[in-house]
Formats: structure tokens, sequence, C-alpha cells
């Protein structure tokens, strides 16, 4: 009777361990499932963010583009300047809807007003008149086409949301156009 008992009870702590390794064997499941989603979701998050600050860096340069292209309209000197600044009104203005409708589609937030970084060209351009107006703008232009050249070919070369590398990518050729335009203002 008491080997009975010892393998009774040897035969209940074996089936509590069991129980415990199947309670283990689940959490060690249910950990590994939630870290991969965890991951994944992380990833996705990442993709998105990318997209979205470039949605966000080209808003913020179009708008820029508008501003200081209506200001040389109103200060430009040169009647070659005054008219880079209305096709820049012209073509950025139309450019930024167009973002504003995909970024819109997309759920992405843009901002409704220019940076801080943006506002201090505006501001430092302000202060000029004349021949230092017209070739400060020029400059301008040649360095913040430059910079959203390589802000859009990094989201036509490596964003991850296929409709705003396309529109990305459609853009290049205007933008190339006016840095062009605007290195050779500068020269003249």
């Amino acid at each position: 009777m008491n080997a009975f008992l010892i393998q009774k009870s040897e035969a209940i702590a074996l089936v509590t361990n069991l129980k415990l390794l199947n309670t283990m064997k689940t959490l060690l499941i249910t950990i590994l499932t939630v870290a991969f989603l965890s991951s994944a979701l992380e990833s996705a998050a990442q993709v998105q963010n990318q997209d979205s600050d470039f949605a966000k860096k080209a808003a913020d340069g179009g708008m820029l583009e508008v501003k200081l292209g209506q200001m040389a309209l109103k200060q430009g000197e040169s009647q070659k300047v005054k008219n880079y600044g209305k096709m820049m009104v012209d073509d950025h203005s139309k450019v930024n809807k167009e973002l504003m409708a995909l970024a819109k589609k997309k759920k992405i937030e843009i901002p409704a007003d220019i940076s801080s970084a943006k506002k201090s060209m505006i501001d430092s351009l302000a202060s000029q008149s004349g021949k230092s107006f017209d070739m400060l703008y020029m400059n301008m232009m040649i360095a913040s086409h430059e910079e959203t050249i390589g802000l859009f070919q990094d989201e036509s070369a490596g964003g991850k949301d296929a409709d705003l590398k396309k529109w990305a990518d459609s853009k290049l050729p205007a933008l190339k156009h006016h840095l062009e335009m605007a290195k050779q203002l500068f020269e003249q």
C-alpha cells in the first residue's frame, strides 16, 4: 500500500509538472508572438514615419518656395527674378495642393505653417532690397532646390509608400529645371 501511495504521489507530481510545462510553453509562445507582432508594428511605423517625414518636409519646402516667390514678385529688382518668383508661386502652389491631397489620402498630417527654420530664411530675405535681394533670393533658390531634390530622390528611391514614391519621382524633372534656372539667374 505504501508503494501504491508513493506511485500515486509521484504520478500527481508528474501531472502537476506536465501542467506547469504546458502553461510555460503557452506563455513562451505568447511572449514570442507578442514580440514578433511588436517588431512588425514597429517596422510598419518606421516605414510610415519615413514617408510621413518626407511629406512634411516637402510641404515645408513647398510653402517656403511660394512665400519667397511672392516676395520676389514684390521686392525683386530684375524682371527675370520677378518672373522666376511667379513661376515658383505658380508651380509650387500646384504641387503643394497635390501633396496636401495625397497626404490627406494617406492620413498624414501636414503642418499648416512654415517651420521656424524656414521662417528665418524669409526674415533674412525680407530685410534685403535691390540687387542684394535678387542675389540672396536666387542663392536661396539654389540651396532650397538642391535640398528639395535630395529629399525627393531619397523618397523616390527608398520610400515605402508606392503613391508617395511615384509622386516624388514625377516631380524631380521640374525641380531640376527650377535649379538650373536659378543657377543661370544667379550667375547673371
